[in-house]
């Protein structure tokens, strides 16, 4: 099984991210559970979105609590310990940012990041709050972990996407064309 958290500001579209992953590992064949956590946050507040991913039925009723990856669209979650909570040396993290050098994300399997918030304001894909950096990580984890295509990203956001989805489409690309490993 994998297991997912992402993690963002409430208004960057973490949850519909977890939505439109389950939808394009579902049409791949694969079992899916996708559920939000949050309280009565405000717009940038912490929220979450879990994903479990199997090849046979999930049975499990509860939170994520040792994911396999961590996403981050805001890399300032990496200092909040509820957050970061249950990551181990076998977590992979993605990590909204445009700067590799000095982040400190203790220990874990592989960093990768991506500048999706660049991304997104190239494409005017944004808020009056923030830039929606939804569809740019959901084509950066594609591609980070090996677990999708490129083309299944695509077919599920421009079914998905509420509103400018040539430019969400366009957003998963150059994020998949553009997420790196940092070397540690």
């Amino acid at each position: 099984m994998i297991e997912v958290k992402i993690s963002g500001r409430g208004g960057q579209g973490a949850v519909l991210a977890s939505q439109v992953l389950a939808t394009a590992f579902f049409e791949k064949g694969y079992y899916v559970q996708s559920f939000p956590s949050f309280g009565a946050e405000r717009r940038g507040a912490p929220v979450a979105a879990f994903l479990r991913v199997d090849s046979k039925e999930i049975t499990l009723r509860y939170s994520v609590q040792s994911p396999d990856w961590i996403v981050l669209f805001d890399a300032n979650l990496l200092n909040n310990p509820m957050v970061m909570a249950g990551m181990t040396g076998k977590t992979c993290l993605l990590v909204n940012t445009g700067h590799s050098q000095g982040l400190e994300v203790g220990e874990c399997k592989g960093l990768y990041v991506v500048d999706a918030t660049s991304i997104a304001e190239e494409l005017k894909l944004r808020t009056t709050s923030f830039s929606m950096v939804n569809t740019a990580m959901v084509g950066a984890f594609a591609k980070a972990s090996g677990l999708l295509d490129l083309e299944s990203i695509e077919k599920v956001i421009g079914q998905m996407a509420p509103v400018k989805r040539e430019a969400n489409v366009a957003a998963a690309k150059k994020a998949f064309e553009k997420v790196k490993e940092v070397s540690r």
